[in-house]
């Protein structure tokens, strides 16, 4: 165990006084003469400055030994997932930025949805009427099937299932797909005239509408609403969802922002620029939030500070 010294100031007057002895043209002697001195203070002695010495190099040998040992062996080329990845039982969490780490051209020209599976991103144009498998978090795709109407305007995954969810502009319905295909195993109405974003928190569905301007809480993967809220703009255009948080992330076309929110509720924590106009949808890939845009047809890869 450490024992601390308490230093103590040497107090008295003119203690910065010296006697000169034994001068020559060379050297002389100096010796401290106070007028007086009423506490000594401590000594400045080897015994002293050698204790703060073992101090110093013990609490280093106590920090090596009680190091984090972060290190798994993954290369910078292994593209890891950080999601679930804990810190002294505490998640590691992230809070997505507007900072762009990457970004690359959408697969056709209207981009309005995007999901991720665990593995690979899937989006979805309204021009071409197509939902895209991409390799990874990429611009080379993988697969692509007819979406089940004319118009998808959102994506989400369901991890208990491994089906995908899309819903539909001209239709006003919500589809549940056979896993990640074009057979649909049953749809049901959108709460709203137009769906625009779609995203799965773990147990609930969860979209909202761009005419209603609302964000809704589904009961499971149904056409029962929970609960629902004012969206923090004027016209909703995707969703995403921070498992590491548990926050709901929304974006606007009308705004051009993306709004962090709190919880599954409508008040926002903070928000930030989409990268351009026209922001049309959202997605969460563990680590970073992903987004897709109609102005610049791209799809960003957006920085994540992180944090306890």
């Amino acid at each position: 165990m450490y024992t601390k010294t308490s230093w103590v100031a040497r107090v008295g007057t003119a203690l910065n006084r010296f006697l000169k002895t034994n001068e020559t043209s060379t050297e002389v002697e100096l010796t401290n003469d106070p007028s007086g001195v009423t506490t000594a203070g401590t000594p400045f002695t080897v015994a002293n400055m050698n204790n703060i010495e073992q101090g110093i190099y013990d609490a280093h040998v106590t920090a090596d030994a009680n190091a984090l040992k972060l290190d798994q062996g993954v290369k910078t080329t292994d593209s890891p997932t950080f999601w679930g990845l804990k810190i002294l039982g505490k998640s590691l969490k992230f809070a997505p930025s507007a900072t762009i780490l990457d970004s690359f051209a959408v697969p056709a020209t209207y981009s309005t949805g995007l999901t991720f599976d665990g593995t690979n991103l899937i989006s979805c144009d309204k021009n071409s009427d197509l939902i895209y498998i991409h390799d990874g978090i990429s611009d080379t795709i993988l697969s692509s099937f007819a979406s089940p109407a004319t118009e998808p305007s959102g994506l989400a995954f369901d991890t208990i299932t491994g089906n995908l969810i899309s819903c539909d502009n001209s239709s006003d319905l919500i589809y549940i797909h056979d896993g990640i295909s074009d057979t649909i195993l049953s749809s049901f109405a959108s709460p709203a005239t137009y769906p625009s974003g779609l995203t799965f928190d773990g147990g609930n569905l969860i979209s909202c509408d761009g005419f209603s301007d609302s964000i809704y809480i589904h009961d499971g993967i149904s056409a029962t609403i929970l609960s629902s809220f004012a969206s923090p703009a004027g016209s909703p255009s995707g969703l995403a969802f921070d498992a590491n948080s548990s926050n709901l992330i929304s974006c606007d076309d009308s705004s051009d922002s993306i709004y962090i929110h709190n919880g599954e509720t409508a008040t926002i924590l903070y928000s930030f620029a989409s990268p351009t106009t026209i922001i049309t949808g959202l997605t969460f890939d563990g680590a970073n939030l992903i987004s897709c845009d109609n102005d610049g047809d791209k799809i960003y890869k957006h920085l994540s500070n992180l944090y306890i």
